[in-house]
C-alpha cells in the first residue's frame, strides 16, 4: 500500500504473503489486515494483483475503484478486482476503520467456488451493504492470524470460505434477475409460516425495521403472522425479535471491539439509550458491563500469552 500520510494511521495490523501465497483451501491468500485511519489518511493510488474484499468497520470515506470514486461507510462491503486501479481516503471529519483481505480463487477449485470465482470476476457491483453478517467471520479471522491458537488453519480456512460465500450472496442479491426472498407456502403448513418468520430474522436482522414490513415480504397478513408464532413458540413475535438482536449484538461486541453506540445503530435502535434498556431486560445488565468484562478477559489472555 502506498499511504500518503503515516501520520494519520492510528493502527495497522497487516500480514501479506505476496511473495507465496498461503493456501487455504479453494483460496489463495496475498494479504488479510486491519487499519484505523485518522480523518483525511490517504493511501494512494495501487494497482490490485489479485481480488480485494474490504468490510467498513466504522467510519466514512472513499475507495476509488478504476476511476470509479465510491462514497463508504459502515457495513459496506468493497469488491476491488485483481487489475484494477485502487485509492482510500478517510471522510475529513471522520475516522476509517476497515479490515480486508487480498485473495484469489485457485484454477482448480470445485464447481461451487469457480461459480462464485467466474460472478466476481464480472462483478457488476463494488460495494453492498453488508445483508448477511459478514463482520463476524472477518473478525474471527483476523483474531486467529494474531492468535494463532492450536488447529488455527482449520479455523482460517472456514472463515474464509464463509466471508466469500457470504459476500457473494450480498452482491448476487442486488443482481436485479437474482431470486428474491419467497418462501414457497403451503395450506397445509401453519409451521412452515413460523419457520420461514426464524429464517428470516436470521438471515435478516440488520434490517428488520418492522413486523408489518416483514409479514408483507413474506406474502402474509400481519395479524396472522404474530398470532401463529406466539401460537406455535408460546413467545411474541416482537420478544423473539429483541432476543436474537441482543444475541448479534454479544457476538459483535464479544469479536469486533465495537462502540457500542455502533452496534445499537447497526441493530436499527432509535437510540442509545432504547438499545440499552433492551439489552439490560434480557440481559440483567447493561451493554457497558458486558462490554468492559469482554476487555478484561483478553487482557487478562494477553498477560498470560506474555509470560
Amino acid at each position: 500500500m502506498n499511504r500518503k500520510k503515516y501520520s494519520g494511521c492510528r493502527f495497522h495490523f497487516d500480514h501479506s504473503f505476496f511473495e507465496q501465497p498461503l493456501q487455504f483451501g479453494a483460496i489463495e491468500l496475498y494479504q488479510i489486515g486491519e487499519l484505523c485511519c485518522e480523518c483525511g489518511y490517504e493511501i494512494g493510488p495501487h494497482e490490485q494483483i489479485c481480488h480485494e474484499l474490504s468490510y467498513i468497520v466504522s467510519g466514512e470515506g472513499y475507495f476509488t475503484i478504476g476511476g470509479n470514486r465510491l462514497k463508504v461507510g459502515e457495513g459496506d462491503i468493497i469488491f476491488n478486482p485483481a487489475g484494477s486501479t485502487h485509492a482510500i481516503e478517510a471522510d475529513s471529519s471522520s475516522m476509517l476503520r476497515y479490515i480486508y483481505m487480498g485473495f484469489r480463487i485457485s484454477a482448480d477449485a470445485d464447481e461451487a467456488f469457480a461459480r462464485i470465482n467466474s460472478f466476481f470476476e464480472s462483478a457488476p457491483y463494488f460495494r453492498s451493504k453488508d445483508t448477511h453478517n459478514v463482520l463476524i467471520p472477518f473478525l474471527r479471522n483476523i483474531d486467529e492470524f494474531y492468535s494463532r491458537d492450536p488447529y488455527s488453519h482449520v479455523m482460517i480456512r472456514n472463515y474464509f470460505e464463509e466471508i466469500i460465500i457470504l459476500t457473494y450472496r450480498t452482491f448476487a442479491a442486488k443482481n436485479a434477475d437474482a431470486p428474491r426472498y419467497t418462501p414457497r407456502k403451503a395450506t397445509y403448513s401453519v409451521g412452515f409460516a413460523v419457520y420461514s418468520v426464524i429464517r428470516y430474522v436470521e438471515n435478516h436482522i440488520f434490517e428488520l425495521k418492522s413486523i408489518r414490513a416483514m409479514a408483507d415480504e413474506l406474502g402474509y397478513s400481519y395479524t396472522y403472522l404474530s398470532h401463529v408464532f406466539k401460537d406455535k413458540t408460546g413467545m411474541t413475535l416482537q420478544r423473539y425479535i429483541n432476543y436474537k438482536k441482543i444475541e448479534k449484538a454479544l457476538e459483535m461486541l464479544k469479536y469486533g471491539d465495537i462502540p457500542i453506540k455502533q452496534v445499537a445503530r447497526r441493530l436499527n435502535y432509535e437510540t442509545l439509550q432504547s438499545f440499552s434498556k433492551a439489552f439490560t431486560r434480557i440481559m440483567g445488565y447493561p451493554p457497558s458491563r458486558y462490554a468492559a468484562q469482554q476487555r478484561g478477559r483478553e487482557a487478562e489472555e494477553q498477560s498470560s500469552a506474555n509470560g
